[in-house]
């Protein structure tokens, strides 16, 4: 009967002092005011029951202001007064900030790793330019060590050559205007080169025009015409024609310089100095003769005579 008298009042006594330490701790975080600092907290108050710290700066630290139903419970947030300790100062009393400075948190350390990403995608991409930039250069030193010994009269090379470089460096003003001057360079060479190849081709027509002048006079010196006149050529060389016009008809015809034009192959009238002796009236079967002369550079395909009494005559060369 005495021990269990003993125990009852034990059992009180504990009773009484959980009591009396939650009222202290109630009473103490009554002294407790926002802007005060986390060692005047934990001083007048004592270290927490509960503590979550969210982050570096910021932590909620809770106080038991309220008995538990027994003693074996487990002591809850439930049972506490929060105090927010926001850069070691108390921002909030009684408010329990734990799943609102959690979502914060999460929301700024997700920020920080996508500007942690950004940041480093920037990078690799300043890396990466630099690459390209030191890259740019070694092509470019390459190049202009390429082009230096380039003669100027190579005008390909050089022009393929800045060309790259331009592209390289578009901006490059010296690259822009060597690009110009040797698309100039080139065309005028090229215009030259054609210019020479059509001499060496009209130089090959003019010497197989001379080797054939024997053959072509056979030829041309047959007389042919339309059954009023008839005509009949020699090609004396050196651009120099003699030019029979034979009267084969019954009435009177006349010839005149104006009534000869000589055409070249390329179907134009070349310019002639017509004899003066083929201004003539001619009786039937009578003749008239004379020189024609040319420029001796340009082949002649067909000499025409044509007038109103005659009509016209076509002798031509090949």
């Amino acid at each position: 009967m005495r021990f269990k008298l003993i125990v009852f009042i034990a059992f009180f006594a504990l009773v009484g002092c959980a009591h009396l330490e939650v009222d202290q701790k109630s009473e103490a975080l009554s002294l407790i005011n926002r802007g005060d600092s986390q060692v005047d907290v934990f001083r007048i108050v004592g270290e927490p029951d509960i503590r979550h710290d969210i982050s570096k700066q910021r932590m909620i630290v809770f106080y038991q202001t309220q008995s538990k139903p027994s003693d074996d419970a487990p002591l809850t947030t439930d049972l506490c007064t929060p105090v927010a300790i926001e850069n070691g100062k108390v921002v909030a009393i009684g408010e329990d900030l734990t799943e609102q400075w959690t979502r914060e948190e999460e929301a700024k350390q997700k920020q920080m790793e996508m500007a942690a990403r950004q940041r480093q995608i920037n990078e690799d991409a300043r890396a990466a330019r630099q690459l390209a930039k030191a890259k740019r250069q070694e092509e470019i030193h390459a190049l202009e060590e390429k082009v230096k010994p380039v003669p100027t009269s190579n005008a390909a090379l050089n022009l393929k050559l800045y060309r790259q470089l331009r592209e390289l460096d578009p901006l490059n003003a010296r690259y822009q205007q060597k690009v110009t001057f040797y698309e100039a360079r080139l065309a005028q060479q090229e215009k030259t080169r054609e210019q020479r190849e059509r001499k060496r081709e009209k130089a090959r027509q003019l010497a197989d025009w001379e080797k054939g002048r024997e053959d072509r006079n056979v030829k041309l010196r047959q007389y042919s015409g339309n059954g009023i006149a008839e005509m009949a050529i020699h090609d004396m060389g050196s651009g120099s024609l003699y030019v029979w016009v034979k009267n084969v008809s019954r009435q009177i015809i006349t010839t005149h310089p104006d009534y000869f034009t000589l055409i070249d192959t390329d179907s134009n009238e070349m310019q002639c100095n017509i004899s003066e002796s083929l201004d003539s009236v001619l009786e039937p079967g009578s003749i008239s003769h004379g020189r024609i002369e040319y420029d001796e550079a340009i082949i002649p395909k067909e000499l025409i005579f044509e007038n109103r009494e005659s009509g016209r005559i076509s002798k031509p060369f090949d």
